[in-house]
């Protein structure tokens, strides 16, 4: 399965070390150098790019047309959506998940706009801190 993954910080790295261990083929986009560098050595049977994937020559050049899977996984709810947006109506992704900062942007991230899957980690953290309150 040909995964590609933009934003390489510790999310994006993460997601992409795991994807590999099952088998993927993983391309990652990272616009900052430091992270980039960091995505080289941790990350060395990846497809290491630099870029903006919110720029659409750069989404074509990762092959964001034959990949299966698009995880926008950046630091910026509005670059991920536009991610995303990109994703799934210009290049047809056929699976797009998106990751979700601001627990208040939740309603822009819906399948109208491309997103198949948001991930909202402080909602997901939330969550398991009520239950293991509950649990207590």
């Amino acid at each position: 399965m040909k995964i590609l993954i933009v934003g390489g910080g510790q999310v994006g790295g993460h997601v992409a070390e795991l994807l590999l261990a099952t088998g993927c083929q993983v391309t990652i986009i990272e616009v900052h150098e430091d992270a980039l560098a960091r995505l080289r050595k941790d990350v060395p049977r990846a497809v290491i790019l630099a870029g903006s994937g919110t720029d659409s020559a750069v989404l074509e050049g990762a092959g964001a047309g034959s990949a299966d899977v698009l995880c926008a996984v950046t630091g910026a709810d509005e670059t991920n959506l536009t991610i995303a947006t990109l994703a799934k109506f210009e290049f047809g992704v056929a699976r797009v998940l998106a990751r979700l900062n601001s627990p208040r942007n939740r309603w822009l991230f819906e399948t109208d706009l491309g997103v198949d899957l948001a991930v909202n980690q402080a909602e997901l953290m939330a969550h398991l801190v009520v239950e293991g309150i509950n649990q207590g």
